[in-house]
């Protein structure tokens, strides 16, 4: 088990995780179930540089910049790839053929740039908006990344692979209920995380719903590739959980302010 979780994490992130840790043998034949636990990771370094850095500037802009830019180094980089590269294949007319040819293209056109500034604007602009906020529901509002990864893990249990081959089609045997017991699974350890730090006591039930929405990214990607292009790519997994961030950032914010 902790073999394939470690396996699934060294495939999302930037952390030199050799095959002496994963027992030489890298498995990732249930990362619908892993990918939504592996979130901690990010979420947790996110959590850390927040707070240490609030401590040590009093700015609340600095240290959220610092979160995300820590986040985006270990973890986001590759998913923040996969938006922009959906971005340039579908904001523009292309027909299928073409479509894959610019998600397989390393360089970044002005609609993948746009989509990667927009998000990451968004994303800081929310977690800003919320940092009054984030000591008092510390658990949902840091969780974004394990629902980001969680949009991911459903999306090949929605369609099939574009391509027999490629990192989208180690996904290909995923099932809609691991992917919902990595969720839970990786919320329950967040939060007990949290108490061992002796987090403040969760308020706000309604917030529990937040994680929730990651679905609607999940159909709508799943549905977007699978009708353009016949089904998922590494790419379409990257965009989800870049997406599903911000609409569960953004969500938590209408939530709080709906209801305070």
């Amino acid at each position: 088990m902790f073999n394939q979780f470690l396996s699934t994490l060294s495939l999302v992130s930037r952390f030199p995780i050799t095959g002496r840790f994963m027992g030489g043998k890298f498995d990732v034949s249930r990362m619908d179930f892993y990918l939504p636990i592996t979130g901690i990771v990010p979420a947790l370094l996110g959590t850390l540089v927040l707070g240490g850095v609030y401590l040590l500037t009093k700015s609340p802009l600095i240290a959220v910049i610092l979160s995300l830019t820590g986040q985006y180094l270990g973890f986001n980089l590759f998913h923040l790839d996969g938006l922009m590269d959906t971005a340039d294949a579908f904001l523009g007319v292309f027909d299928r053929e073409k479509r894959l040819e610019v998600l397989k293209d390393s360089r970044i056109g002005v609609y993948g740039f746009f989509a990667g500034f927009a998000i990451l604007s968004l994303k800081g602009a929310l977690l800003y908006t919320l940092f009054p906020w984030i000591a008092h529901f510390p658990a949902i509002l840091l969780a974004y990344p394990i629902s980001g990864r969680f949009s991911a893990a459903l999306i090949p249990a929605l369609t099939g692979p574009a391509k027999p081959s490629g990192l989208g089609a180690l996904a290909k045997d995923a099932r809609p209920y691991r992917a919902i017991a990595g969720l839970f699974t990786g919320l329950v350890l967040w939060f007990a995380l949290l108490l061992i730090f002796k987090a403040p006591e969760q308020r706000g039930l309604i917030l529990l719903a937040v994680p929730l929405v990651s679905p609607l990214v999940s159909v709508f990607f799943a549905r977007l590739y699978k009708d353009q292009l016949g089904g998922y790519t590494g790419d379409t997994l990257g965009a989800a959980v870049e997406i599903s961030e911000v609409l569960h950032l953004g969500v938590a914010c209408v939530l709080i302010f709906a209801f305070r």
